[in-house]
């Protein structure tokens, strides 16, 4: 009876153990055989591989594994976090140098300007008048201006300085 040729298997579909699948990708048989318990390398037969799918479920499996079920990927959550490291790091470099300030800081600054602009205001007409009483419509129109634009013009003076040291206890 004339022997049968052996079938011809192509490189990608051979079979491989365990030790041989450890050398290719550069890990330990230990290794190999964990990533079969978390079924991540399926064997066909024990301690054999098919080299193809193992190799390729490997990478895979190094890679951040497959999305699957909407799941995000491993890797993909790890890009995120160390992009909000980086944001963070840049925000709060930029709050050490003063080019950034806290929302409460602002916000204080801004009222304490207003309600001063705002007395200023106030006390315009109780000041003026006594002064004013007897002069011509213009003259009380340049005054009530430029009181106005004196008392406006604490507004227009912002300065980073001001934003400095604004976490001292409030009252």
């Amino acid at each position: 009876m004339p022997k049968e040729k052996a079938k011809e298997v192509q490189f990608h579909e051979a079979e491989v153990l365990t030790n041989m699948l450890a050398q290719i990708v550069g890990k330990t048989p230990q290794w190999i055989r964990q990533l079969t318990r978390d079924r991540i390398l399926m064997q066909v037969g024990r301690g054999r591989y098919i080299l193809g799918e193992s190799v390729q479920a490997y990478i895979q499996h190094v890679s951040g594994g497959k999305e699957t079920d909407n799941k995000p990927r491993f890797i993909d959550e790890k890009t995120a976090h160390e992009r909000i490291k980086k944001e963070k790091a840049t925000l709060e470099l930029e709050l050490m140098r003063g080019d950034l300030h806290a929302t409460k800081d602002i916000e204080k600054l801004m009222t304490e300007m207003i309600l001063t602009v705002k007395a200023k205001l106030q006390v315009i007409a109780f000041r003026l008048a006594p002064q004013l009483e007897n002069e011509t419509e213009l003259v009380i129109e340049t005054a009530i201006s430029n009181e106005i634009n004196e008392a406006l013009k604490g507004l227009s003076e912002y300065s980073p300085t001001l934003f400095v040291n604004q976490d001292e206890p409030d009252d």
